[in-house]
């Protein structure tokens, strides 16, 4: 036995390199912490992402903000301009394409889905209902974020339940926004909570049913009734 080799072996588990690995935790940490930034509207659109700030907000090296910041561009939620990175600006008009995009990709995933989805899976779909549920009467200013919160592991899972990687790549941009829609676009537009949670039990019975058809409907429905109205620039805010 070459007991150097042993040795080299010993820092592997299932041929992951170990070194490797601690590297991506900074990574992940940078990517966390930017991404969370963004949504909670802490970093706005056309902000300018330098490395070294961002590395002292998050607590990490300019080396893994580099590749954070990679990821969050191929997400579409950072823009790359001049070697420089600011955080992506959308237009109502994207916004609209991107609701339009989500509904088709998010029917297609639930009329799949209705069909693998596992009674475990069922199951937590119906916890984050019920979790929903009991803030469908709140009035506090934290609700918005909290619902959105539950609302994306409710899309998430249904993602999940397709069992399809592909299904997972495509919707992941498009599934980035809400948190910047409703900062940047619908503050003037109250989320209803109780129409959504209702528009989500629908959704559940459909996949208890494993009706993909119904499945499909549900959720093209549930997305498109959420997209925001544009704004009359002959009308004050909303009341």
């Amino acid at each position: 036995m070459n007991p150097g080799r042993d040795d080299d072996m010993a820092g592997r588990a299932d041929g992951i390199d170990l070194e490797d690995t601690d590297l991506q935790r900074p990574v992940e940490k940078a990517y966390q912490g930017i991404r969370q930034a963004i949504l909670r509207g802490e970093l706005k659109p056309g902000d300018h992402l330098p490395e070294e700030m961002l590395a002292t907000m998050t607590g990490t090296s300019r080396t893994p903000v580099r590749e954070a910041l990679r990821r969050l561009a191929a997400e579409g939620l950072a823009t790359v301009s001049n070697r420089h990175r600011f955080v992506t600006h959308f237009s109502p008009e994207e916004v609209s394409i991107i609701f339009d995009i989500r509904a088709q990709h998010e029917a297609y995933a639930a009329s799949i889905a209705a069909q693998k989805i596992t009674p475990a899976e069922l199951g937590r779909l119906q916890h984050l209902i019920d979790a929903m549920a009991e803030i469908e009467t709140d009035t506090s200013s934290a609700v918005a974020e909290r619902f959105l919160s539950l609302n994306t592991d409710f899309h998430g899972l249904i993602i999940d339940a397709t069992r399809s990687a592909q299904l997972k790549r495509l919707t992941a941009p498009a599934a980035a926004l809400p948190l910047i829609l409703v900062k940047q676009f619908v503050m003037e537009q109250r989320v209803d909570v109780v129409r959504s949670n209702r528009q989500h039990r629908d959704i559940h019975a459909a996949l208890s049913a494993r009706n993909s058809e119904w499945a499909a409907a549900a959720m093209s429905g549930h997305i498109l009734s959420t997209k925001p109205r544009p704004r009359d620039p002959n009308r004050g805010p909303h009341r």
